[in-house]
């Protein structure tokens, strides 16, 4: 009988690319189920099958050209041709060498597995988010523009959880270290228990899941595991407080996930004399082989998250690199578990690392005594601090050593209101009368104030405004702001790191900022936020803002009577169509956005674009201004 099994043709099983392009079939055609979506887009004009994805021959591009809204790339594919769909797609999915992820000549091309991969990532993350916006929008009170909304947040990472309050009764708990195997001879045993009721569901993707093992393979520590021992008695498991998405991608990677040990062994009983537990443990490939030939179907991603079943690494370049760790892509923990690569400086054997007695170690934190309240008070504080960072907290985190980083914080009104300014950013104290005003006049926009809200929008300003164009190709927000950070923390004699530059820059931005706020008769309601009138959304607000601060700069004495001269003129422009928000805010159409607006401002009030980025560079180092109305048009150099 094993000798049959291993003479099954199972394409899926022997060609990994047939196995990626059935998983990113099956996610394509969940996208194209939904009858609702985003304003940003319409509906797939009609849902298809798996099936009809096929990448034998051109008939796939139509399908993913038809549920491209909901992957959400920074621009529509090209359609002109396979060869320039494909390029493009490969271009989106955020590769900077085209050629590697192609494959196949002339006009007919297609995605490598590297290519097909990442396609598959987006995708599972693009049904993830699909499933969002349709719970918001068949909800009670749900609507198409608030779904939405909650969909381009999700995408942004600019999600928040509500504030906890604590209770203020005392918690025993002691840290502790364990090695890997520990947690999965525990699971093993049934001394852990990863579902508490209090938990939330499986949300980690594919991609998720396999960072995390290329990470703990590169030997890169993990976030401490949170445990709540258990009382009653002896034999009962650990409760999973935080951690529960970690350690079920190590336990399904090493074949140990309770949940597979159980479907394997019911799978066994059913098919005696297979030697489906061995074969699992020991040969994973040959399993899905055996698993195919006596239950008739074979094993996809889907059905490995259904069953807790292993999942392979990444074939991408950008998870494991070097000698010993480049052999590991693609493969399954069996493949591998015999390979010697180092850990913690430790010459040891995958195997060793998940299931042996490496030096690789992860934190736990283990509470001995808990009410069933401070149950959920706990899991929650966790909860919190484990979501996923947006790119204002990371970067403050990363660039907090820059005075410039700590001043747009507390400009912004983001900082604690508890520490002095003089101890956050003491080039701002000798202005504050005047900066202090920017924490006020940003909150009265009524963007939002969660999770860096006002400092994320301080900081587009400020970087578009002071940032130069380094390549062709428009960066994204976060990068944007990064890149600016970076040039000043690489540079220990940028001009933004001296205390004059930063409270002259801050006292621009502030004049702009009170000027733009201070007269509501310059801008239509349509323009702000498509007609409330008061709150104003980002896009609106950068670009409009950058576009004083650009005349503030070219004319710092007399901008104010400029623009209010040109009052009816502000007004006409902000109604019409070309000030309109754009239906998708990606990065391209974020940029042309801002630029129409800033160049149509400074264009009215009949400032020179070319005197303002001169001033702002003897004042700071560099100007952005050619950077942005290049975008729309003929930069001042030019």
């Amino acid at each position: 009988m094993t000798q049959q099994l291993d003479e099954i043709d199972d394409e899926v099983v022997e060609d990994p690319i047939v196995q990626s392009r059935a998983d990113v079939s099956e996610l394509l055609a969940i996208l194209s189920q939904a009858s609702d979506a985003p304003t940003e887009f319409d509906a797939a004009a009609a849902p298809f099958s798996s099936e009809e994805v096929d990448f034998s021959t051109d008939a796939w591009i139509a399908r993913v050209a038809d549920v491209q809204g909901w992957l959400r790339l920074d621009e529509p594919l090209r359609l002109q041709s396979t060869e320039e769909f494909v390029r493009s797609l490969a271009g989106l999915l955020g590769f900077r060498d085209v050629a590697d992820v192609i494959s196949g000549p002339g006009e007919s091309p297609h995605l490598t597995l590297v290519g097909l991969d990442r396609l598959r990532d987006r995708a599972e993350r693009a049904v993830r988010l699909q499933q969002l916006f349709l719970e918001n929008y068949e909800g009670d009170g749900g609507t198409r523009e608030t779904a939405t909304r909650n969909w381009v947040a999700a995408w942004e990472d600019e999600e928040d959880d509500p504030a906890e309050n604590l209770t203020p009764a005392p918690v025993s708990a002691k840290a502790a270290t364990w090695r890997i195997n520990e947690f999965v001879e525990a699971a093993k045993a049934g001394r852990l228990n990863l579902a508490p009721s209090y938990q939330r569901g499986d949300v980690w993707g594919t991609g998720a899941r396999q960072i995390l093992i290329e990470s703990i393979l590169r030997g890169i520590p993990l976030p401490s595991v949170i445990l709540l021992k258990p009382s009653g008695g002896a034999g009962k498991p650990y409760e999973v407080v935080d951690g529960k998405q970690r350690l079920t991608s190590i336990l399904r990677f090493v074949g140990k996930h309770p949940l597979a040990i159980e479907t394997v062994a019911e799978a066994d009983r059913a098919k005696p004399g297979n030697n489906l537990r061995e074969l699992f443990a020991n040969d994973y490939p040959k399993f899905k082989r055996a698993w195919k030939g006596l239950f008739g179907e074979p094993i996809t991603a889907s059905i490995e998250e259904k069953y807790f079943f292993p999942f392979k690494l990444r074939t991408d370049v950008r998870g494991l690199a070097g000698e010993a760790l480049e052999p590991l892509r693609g493969k399954y923990y069996t493949q591998v578990k015999d390979n010697l690569i180092k850990v913690a400086d430790d010459a040891v054997t995958v195997g060793d690392v998940f299931e042996g007695f490496s030096e690789y170690l992860v934190p736990i934190i283990v509470y001995n005594r808990a009410t069933h309240a401070q149950i959920h008070e706990v899991f929650n504080l966790y909860n919190k601090q484990g979501t996923h960072l947006n790119a204002e907290e990371i970067r403050n985190a990363i660039f907090h050593e820059l005075e410039l980083t700590r001043a747009i914080l507390v400009a912004a009104g983001d900082s604690d209101p508890r520490i002095p300014i003089d101890s956050v950013a003491p080039s701002l104290v000798d202005d504050w009368d005047e900066i202090g005003i920017l924490q006020e006049t940003l909150s009265a926009y009524e963007f939002g104030t969660s999770r860096y809200r006002r400092t994320k929008v301080l900081s587009w300003i400020i970087a578009t405004l002071l940032g130069e164009k380094q390549s062709d190709n428009l960066p994204s927000t976060a990068r944007h702001i990064d890149n600016l950070l970076q040039r000043v923390q690489n540079d220990p004699r940028d001009p933004l790191r001296e205390a004059v530059a930063l409270k002259d820059l801050f006292c621009l931005i502030s004049d702009a900022v009170d000027f733009h706020a201070g007269h509501a008769e310059l801008w239509a309601p349509v323009f702000r936020d498509g007609g409330a009138g008061t709150k104003w959304q980002e896009l609106q607000l950068v670009g409009s803002v950058l576009g004083v601060a650009i005349a503030a700069a070219a004319r710092p004495g007399d901008f104010e009577e400029l623009c209010l001269a040109h009052a009816d003129a502000l007004y006409s422009a902000s109604k019409s169509d070309a000030w309109r928000r754009p239906e998708k805010t990606q990065t391209k159409t974020q940029w042309e956005y801002i630029s129409r607006v800033a160049r149509s401002i400074i264009e009215i009030v009949e400032v020179d674009p070319q005197q303002a980025a001169e001033s702002l560079r003897a004042r700071f180092g560099s100007s952005g201004v050619d950077a942005l109305l290049s975008v729309t048009g003929d930069s001042p150099r030019e």
